[in-house]
């Protein structure tokens, strides 16, 4: 009669630890790598909110009232011969329930249409 020997208690508690070092070294990595994503989002989020305003001011010699009609409005882009093509000035990818652009962190952008500035309202990014 042969007997299957199984995990012994040093074996399971090796197991164990090697498993919670595992953890304990990339979970932190793994959200920190997750921010920096964000991080790297909300500037690309930026930059294109910000050429798309001043797209629409050179067309339409203003700057919108909300952010809204970046992606309501479109524009032309023609030719003697006809249109090339009619886009709207920002493709956003992520809106509220409203229609408002938000960043990566689920906040509304903050805009004045006076000035034609755009920043963040995520906490620790206003200056962005």
């Amino acid at each position: 009669m042969s007997y299957q020997k199984g995990l012994g208690v040093i074996d399971t508690v090796i197991v164990v630890l090697i498993v919670s070092v595992f953890i304990g070294v990339f979970i932190p990595r793994y959200y920190r790598i997750a921010r920096e994503s964000q991080e790297i989002a909300l500037r690309a989020g930026l930059n294109n909110i910000r050429m798309s305003l001043d797209l629409y001011k050179l067309h339409n010699g203003e700057y919108p009232s909300d952010l809204r009609e970046l992606i309501t409005k479109k524009y032309t882009a023609s030719y003697k011969e006809g249109t090339i093509f009619k886009e709207e000035y920002l493709n956003a990818h992520s809106l509220d329930e409203d229609g408002y652009p938000i960043d990566p962190f689920d906040n509304r952008f903050k805009y004045d249409p006076n000035t034609g500035k755009v920043s963040s309202q995520t906490t620790g990014y206003e200056g962005w």
